[in-house]
Order: C-alpha cells, then structure tokens, then sequence
C-alpha cells in the first residue's frame, strides 16, 4: 500500500537500508489501530527530518492504515510516544534481519534523544 508521494525534493532520497526498512514496515500492522498489513509508511517527523545534526527522517517511520494515515486527529486521542513505539518496531526488526541490516546506531540515539 502506497500513499501518492510528495513533491518535496529538498532532502535526499532513502538508501538500500532504509528501503528495506520501508518494506519490511509495510507488511506490519497499524502502530494506531492494530489493523492488519499492508500499511502505509508514515514518516513520523518527514523525510528530511534530523536530530543532534543526525539524519533519521527515512529511519523514523511507523506504519499506518489508510484511515489513521488519514485521520491525522488520532495522534491525540491515543497520545503516543512516537519514539518508544518506533523502539519497539525497531526491535522486532532486528529480531527479523541481520545485524548488517540494522539501524544505525547514530540514528537509535538521535531517535531516542528527541523521544516524543
């Protein structure tokens, strides 16, 4: 499932890793709602987002169903840290993979130093 994609081109577009980040979140269920994959990606802070001059916009993602991608008002209803969610997902996906494969642990810092 794929959402249209912008037309933003200020920052850089994700490398291997990410990608397969990307697609490997795809198939997870909603981190609102708990629906079932395909979900969409949905970078919590967008694609150019960075912390502590770290870039961590196309690490930085959870995934979404159509309806809370949509209805961006449930982010307060449920009032998530999307950080610890993010932490959580990150390490079913190191479960998953090799650790060649992991997050940098750059970005795990920055990610975990902005905790919201």
């Amino acid at each position: 499932m794929q959402r249209k994609k912008s037309n933003n081109r200020n920052g850089r577009l994700a490398n291997a890793d990410e990608k397969r980040f990307h697609g490997w979140v795809k198939e997870q269920c909603c981190s609102e709602c708990g629906v079932d994959g395909p979900s969409i990606v949905d970078h919590c802070k967008g694609a150019t987002f960075g912390h502590n001059k770290v870039h961590v916009g196309h690490w930085f993602v959870l995934p979404k169903c159509v309806a809370c991608d949509t209805n961006k008002t449930i982010h307060g209803k449920h009032n998530i840290n999307e950080s610890d969610v993010w932490d959580n997902l990150l390490y079913h996906y190191e479960n998953y993979f090799t650790q060649e494969d992991s997050c940098p642990q750059e970005v795990i810092d920055a990610i975990g130093d902005w905790n919201k």
